[in-house]
């Protein structure tokens, strides 16, 4: 979930230039000029990224209520699968296609209206597909086996592979044409529907198992996206221009995607490896403490939820506080971010410890729920990673894309060893999860505070800008 260099005008709502009553020019030479609103005017900005936290906060609600609505429908071993699945279908998602959605969005804003797709954009689409569904299938030995044996599973898993491309494709259209409005509303019609398909299953097919509600999430995700995409793109055609001469090779994208894929993948490991790999490790008996883990861990991310889908909106806002502060304000704002996390953590893991049993018993009903100490681990590894991804998403601004792959794949190592060294099922998957966002927030934050800051007084780094000229009128 990472964009490139210049990814302040990414997601923000455009504005005609009357409208703007100053826009200040920044750039690194040789790369072009960029826009960057002035303070004035980006009020529409964050209204706009207000609606979208309403929906998305919307859409995590609908989450829960389906994710409660199939966990109360199917055994608990069944339901410990579809938790696997649930992770993996995240894991395709987010972590192979959003890197499309975010990098998408920065470039189409970058461009006049009417112009076409961005080179490469489709062909970088039909590679990511064709690569997520051979890693499935090549994974298929392991992976029917963590899955309750049912290919089923495996077969909805395939479809989201597909499905995935035109969901993020509209998603980055819509956010790179300042239509952020109707991106909240497909963020709430894919969660709403969701429910309805699950509850219509339910009711007519009370004996149906995990694989069965795995294809409600599938039909959801096609019928909210997919035919808006058409018409989306249809609209698109009707009023193409013409390409630019000087409008950028493929190459140039596909060397963006390749750089955020890596720490995309590697974030959607660390936050959803978890629920796969504590089904994958259950041994006999133990299927059921599998299923409490996925539900309790399911409950505790909850934050997490809303945080995810909201990044790609969060980026034009961190980028000006780049450009607008010095070095030193934004350590005192790493600073006090820290402690504002570290604060949090402790009542999270009080809270987790005194009321997790009973919410999960509320949500899920008893048969989910883990010890205190068990979700109080689980509740303090929420909340470091969700200081992770704010961290993230500040080296983003800053244009330091390696560092913020440095930063996930730290984690990620953090959390293997974990899990090689804990012993016990629960435990170590709920420490592998604490450790890994602990350990790679700690590296964010050095990155931020010492890697590449000027001295007290200094400007911050800017981030470079792309060859485009910038766009200052919506377009369909």
């Amino acid at each position: 979930m990472r964009k490139r260099a210049a990814s302040d005008q990414a997601t923000s709502p455009a504005v005609s230039p009357e409208a703007t009553p100053a826009v200040a020019r920044v750039g690194d030479p040789g790369t072009g000029p960029a826009t960057v609103p002035a303070p004035a005017a980006t009020g529409r900005g964050v209204l706009g990224l207000g609606g979208v936290a309403v929906a998305v906060v919307g859409s995590g609600v609908f989450t829960y209520l389906y994710l409660a609505l199939v966990a109360r429908s199917v055994p608990v071993e069944d339901y410990g699968w579809f938790g696997s699945y649930w992770s993996l279908a995240i894991v395709v998602g987010f972590g192979a296609f959003q890197p499309i959605e975010l990098e998408l969005a920065r470039r189409v804003h970058l461009r006049p209206p009417g112009a076409p797709l961005p080179r490469g954009a489709l062909a970088c689409l039909a590679v990511l597909t064709v690569a997520t569904t051979a890693v499935v299938l090549l994974a298929s030995t392991r992976l029917v086996p963590a899955l309750g044996g049912e290919t089923g599973f495996l077969l909805a898993l395939l479809a989201v592979c597909v499905v995935s491309a035109g969901q993020f494709l509209l998603r980055g259209l819509l956010l790179g044409t300042g239509r952020l409005g109707l991106h909240g509303a497909v963020l709430l019609a894919d969660s709403g529907l969701r429910v309805l398909f699950a509850l219509g299953l339910t009711l007519l097919v009370p004996s149906a198992g995990g694989a069965g509600y795995a294809w409600t999430l599938v039909a959801a995700m096609a019928l909210a996206h997919l035919p808006l995409l058409g018409w989306v793109l249809l609209r698109r055609r009707s009023s193409a221009r013409p390409r630019q001469a000087d409008d950028p090779p493929a190459r140039d994208l596909a060397g963006a995607i390749g750089h955020l894929l890596t720490g995309s993948l590697a974030a959607q490991v660390l936050l959803n490896g978890a629920p796969v790999l504590v089904t994958v490790l259950a041994g006999p008996g133990q299927d059921a403490a599998a299923a409490r883990f996925v539900a309790s861990f399911t409950l505790v991310r909850l934050p997490l939820f809303v945080a995810v889908p909201l990044q790609s909106a969060l980026i034009p806002l961190l980028t000006r506080l780049q450009t607008e502060g010095d070095a030193a304000r934004l350590r005192g704002l790493v600073v006090r971010g820290a402690a504002l996390v570290g604060g949090l953590a402790v009542l999270a893991a009080a809270g987790g410890w005194l009321l997790g049993p009973a919410v999960v018993s509320l949500v899920f009903g008893s048969r989910y729920a883990l010890a205190g100490g068990e979700i109080a681990l689980l509740a303090v590894g929420s909340v470091l990673h969700l200081g992770l991804l704010l961290a993230s998403q500040a080296l983003v601004a800053a244009a330091r894309h390696r560092r913020v792959a440095v930063v996930w794949l730290a984690g990620l190592a953090a959390g293997a060893v974990t899990l090689a060294v804990v012993p016990d099922l629960v435990l170590r998957c709920a420490a592998a999860f604490t450790v890994g966002s602990g350990v790679a927030l700690l590296v964010a934050a050095g990155s931020l505070l010492w890697s590449g800051q000027g001295g007290p007084g200094q400007p911050a780094a800017r981030p470079p800008s792309l060859r485009e000229e910038p766009r200052h009128a919506p377009h369909a």
